[in-house]
């Protein structure tokens, strides 16, 4: 399976396996350095809109919210003084809790998420979510921010994506996209095979870097206007999974859990590229 970036037939295969799919193997490329699946076949025509990445059954939509009430907080916090009084799409909008709280601040507020089930709880809480990226082009409206939240990497084809998400971003406008990075600590410094086992996911067909999310940027025909480096898990999270091989440290040993502590080593992480996630700002 050549490299979707580069064309590249050359590749290593990844310490670890997949979660969900012990068939699929994690390969990175010899030449780029993409992380990508060995195959994507599994993602078939209506996956994400049946609910494909949660076994058929959609979450106890409270559940769901509050799962997601600390990164729709710390992405709002993030975002908020670029989208006051602007319009503002969230692409991948999931369960809704960012579109929520950018209520408060912007100006026209709309999401796409394609899983069917969760239509009916956009109404009741009065969020306009497009099915799918047609419907939002059809509705004549262009955004200020466009966001995508660990969505591209679910993706088969998101250079086709980001293409057709530019096409809706108005005068001056930016897509921020957040994904996961292929250089986490735990998989490249600390080499954490427990983590190694735990992380790859069957739906998450790609895995990019801050060098990776470069290029596949300027394949897109748009040009990166910034990118940070964020650690959302704690320095306990990382004790934990060194010491036990097991999640949920930050829950688990939060005596550890301290911001100023959070912070410099977040620095510290970003200083080598090594944080678990990277957001990026990107315009036409």
């Amino acid at each position: 399976m050549s490299c979707y970036l580069c064309k590249s037939d050359k590749y290593n295969e990844r310490t670890g396996s997949v979660r969900d799919n012990s068939n699929i193997n994690i390969l990175e490329c010899s030449d780029c350095g993409l992380v990508y699946l060995s195959s994507s076949n599994h993602i078939q025509d209506g996956h994400y809109e049946e609910s494909g990445m949660h076994d058929d059954e959609v979450p106890d939509i409270d559940n769901w919210l509050k799962e997601t009430e600390f990164d729709d907080k710390r992405r709002y916090e993030f975002i908020k003084a670029k989208i006051t009084n602007k319009t503002i799409l969230d692409f991948g909008c999931g369960i809704g809790g960012f579109l929520e709280k950018s209520k408060q601040s912007a100006d026209k507020v709309a999401g796409v998420e394609l899983e069917i089930a969760l239509q009916p709880s956009f109404k009741k809480r009065e969020l306009n979510v497009f099915l799918n990226l047609s419907a939002a082009k059809e509705n004549n409206q262009k955004y200020d921010i466009i966001t995508a939240f660990h969505v591209i990497e679910h993706l088969q084809d998101p250079k086709s994506m980001l293409k057709d998400l530019s096409e809706l971003l108005a005068e001056g406008g930016e897509i921020i996209i957040e994904v996961p990075n292929s250089d986490d600590a735990l998989l490249t410094l600390y080499e954490n095979s427990d983590f190694q086992k735990f992380t790859y996911w069957s739906q998450h067909l790609f895995l990019f870097n801050s060098k990776t999310m470069e290029e596949l940027i300027k394949q897109a025909g748009l040009q990166i206007n910034w990118i940070k480096h964020v650690q959302r898990y704690s320095l306990s999270n990382h004790l934990y999974w060194l010491a036990k091989g097991k999640p949920a440290g930050h829950k688990k040993w939060n005596f550890l859990n301290n911001s100023r502590l959070d912070q410099e080593y977040e620095h510290q992480l970003a200083a080598i590229g090594k944080t678990d996630t990277i957001i990026v700002g990107v315009s036409k």
